[in-house]
């Protein structure tokens, strides 16, 4: 058979076996590269490196020659560090320097590599093919070294010009190496974070003021091009589950790595530099009952990650749990569910703490003085059902407060017992310190989805004040302690019933925003009212043909008296919104549906709006480029930033 002949088949067998097997998507893009590849449509690279580069781990992500079938454009040299380097010019001086002079200045029997454009291409892969294969009917000969050694002299090559030249071309745009160290003690500095954002919220605090699952870009601040790609390969049996389209809301980073979770409950560290694997772990084993939407929260040596549990499934028992920053180790983890005979298991009658529920899909927030996790635990299960579970059901629905160092419990706030609303307490904690006659209290403030807004004493966990923000007519108020007074026909009924807020609440997972110097905290708002009924099976529905809105609310942040309201057009559908985002110079971010818009903060004034063509359900965040204060909100599939006005920031 010849060769096109042996290629031909080779293809056919490929394409029946995909058609044959509906394999997943990180298996289908895989294939079609090769598929690429065989029919001739990759050039200048061989199969066994193509498949070396496709595998987990690789430090390449290849799935962008779906698209560009250019390989100059899509590998990079994941050798970068500072070690790498010196390793590189060590190599070079010993394999290079007869021809090219040992720093690259140039000799009699090779020409300059210093301080020029490199004659056979400027991406990584030109370079390390020159030097891997060498030039044909010229002095420069193949260097068939290690793997790991040609790229080590390929970034010693590319700093050679690191002042001068970009990086390789990855995906869509020119990357660039970068080196990343973000220590501790500038994250536990931060209080308001004037330019960069360096946490999930902006600071440990959580102010915040100032792609597909398990994928993780880099990317140019000034440009928005790509630096390098992570793709974590998750199995078909998480992407099936109730989580298959689950978000994933961030990441963390601290010192030289960056960690995040994955939609099958994985926690992974990666080079910041590079985007290479540096530790994985699995933090819990069944996909069916836990995933890892949340944002990590890094801190002094720690990377701590909380879990999403399904609604619908039985099982699934919320906790906290924090690694070693470097090894991966597990440290430390607290259940939101207590166990026979722990504190707080009387709270769950007979066997029901076995139902689940409690998770902890949120990022929390940090105080380093007086190293406090505070974090926020979702509902019980089974949802809708208080009956089922008699008892407060700790320690869902709550804030928990634990010692950062070692996760044992300090103290613990409820906002709604035995809750069948489906009212959790997944909110960003905001850490806030208020002026008083007896001097500076800290203080925790919190919009709670079952419409109030509450003031805890960061210390203690007792309740300061709590108002309500948003329409409630489920409790008849909050007694001194915080503790709601449920009215009596606020229970389920056989022929329904409407309450406000609906179960998605008044507000949810929308970031707000605290201002320091005006005292205003500016929370997102969704003013929907849902039916009830009887059965733990029949799910609250809206109420027909009646429509809703959301809005942004500025508060009094240590009274919760509303100060303005912005707010949005009434719907029927969508009942989501985006977070908010305030800056020193008066001005509040938001997005809604399509629309990413600027408010007065002050005034709550509208200043400015765009269509960003995208559904808006993230919050904005901010950082600085090249001198220039850039805003930026995801929309869609899209990440688009906008310059503050200089007069303004």
């Amino acid at each position: 058979m010849t060769r096109r002949g042996r290629r031909l088949l080779a293809v056919g067998g490929l394409v029946a076996a995909s058609g044959a097997m509906m394999i997943s998507p990180h298996v289908r893009w895989r294939a079609h590269v090769v598929l690429l590849y065989l029919t001739g449509q990759i050039p200048d690279i061989g199969l066994k490196p193509l498949l070396v580069y496709m595998m987990p781990g690789s430090g390449q992500y290849m799935r962008p020659l779906v698209e560009t079938h250019n390989p100059y454009a899509v590998i990079r040299n994941a050798k970068t560090t500072p070690a790498d380097i010196q390793t590189g010019a060590q190599l070079f001086r010993s394999q290079c320097a007869s021809c090219h002079a040992p720093d690259g200045s140039g000799g009699a029997g090779g020409p300059a590599l210093r301080g020029r454009t490199l004659k056979h291409g400027e991406s990584d892969w030109a370079v390390y093919r020159v030097v891997r294969f060498g030039v044909p009917n010229t002095a420069m000969r193949a260097h068939p070294l290690p793997e790991t050694e040609l790229w080590q002299v390929v970034a010693f090559l590319r700093s050679l010009n690191a002042s001068d030249s970009s990086s390789g071309a990855i995906g869509r745009g020119a990357g660039r190496s970068v080196s990343v160290n973000v220590p501790y003690d500038e994250l536990a500095a931060t209080r308001e974070p004037a330019e960069d954002w360096l946490t999930y919220s902006g600071s440990y605090g959580s102010s915040r003021h100032s792609e597909p699952p398990g994928r993780v870009t880099a990317l140019d601040a000034t440009t928005g091009q790509q630096i390098w790609a992570y793709e974590h390969d998750v199995s078909r049996e998480s992407l099936g589950g109730e989580f298959g389209a689950a978000a994933n809301r961030g990441v963390a980073i601290l010192n030289d790595k960056v960690f995040f979770g994955t939609v099958d409950a994985r926690l992974i560290a990666l080079s910041a530099t590079t985007g290479t694997l540096q530790w994985e772990v699995t933090v819990a084993r069944d996909p069916k009952l836990y995933a890892i939407s949340a944002a990590p929260l890094a801190y002094r040596d720690l990377v701590v990650t909380g879990v999403a549990t399904p609604e619908v499934i039985r099982g699934g028992q919320g906790f906290i749990a924090a690694y070693d920053a470097n090894s991966g180790k597990e440290r430390w983890r607290f259940l939101t569910i207590p166990t026979p005979r722990e504190p707080g298991s009387e709270t769950w009658a007979g066997n029901s703490w076995r139902e689940g529920g409690a998770p902890t899909w949120l990022t929390g927030s940090y105080d380093p003085e007086l190293d406090l996790l505070i974090w926020g635990v979702g509902n019980p299960k089974p949802v809708f059902d208080a009956a089922a579970r008699r008892g407060d059901n700790l320690y869902s629905n709550s804030a928990v407060a634990l010692r950062g160092s070692t996760g044992a419990l300090v103290w613990y706030f409820q906002f709604t017992p035995a809750d069948d609303h489906d009212w959790d307490a997944n909110q960003i904690p905001v850490l806030a310190d208020q002026a008083t006659p007896r001097g500076t209290e800290k203080r925790i403030l919190w919009a709670n989805r079952n419409g109030f807004y509450y003031v805890l004493d960061r210390v203690s966990g007792k309740c300061v004040t709590a108002a309500p923000f948003a329409q409630q007519t489920w409790t008849a108020g909050l007694d001194p302690q915080g503790r709601p007074q449920p009215l009596s026909d606020s229970s389920r009924n056989r022929e329904g019933f409407i309450l406000y807020p609906g179960s998605v609440g008044a507000t949810n997972w929308w970031s707000p925003s605290f201002d320091p110097t005006l005292n205003l905290m500016f929370v997102p708002v969704l003013e929907q009212g849902m039916v009830y009924f009887t059965s733990a099976s029949s799910p609250p529905e809206p109420i027909g043909g009646r429509p809703f809105y959301t809005a942004v609310r500025a508060l009094d942040a240590f009274t919760g008296k509303q100060i303005w309201e912005y707010r949005r057009e009434p719907r029927l559908v969508n009942n989501t919104t985006g977070g908010v985002l305030s800056t020193k110079g008066g001005i509040v971010f938001g997005g809604d549906q399509a629309s990413f818009f600027a408010l007065d903060s002050r005034t709550g004034r509208p200043l400015w709006s765009v269509e960003t063509g995208g559904a808006i359900h993230a919050a904005p965040e901010t950082f600085l480029a090249d001198g220039e204060q850039l805003v930026a909100i995801a929309a869609g599939r899209n990440l688009l930033a906008f310059a503050l006005p200089k007069a303004r920031h």
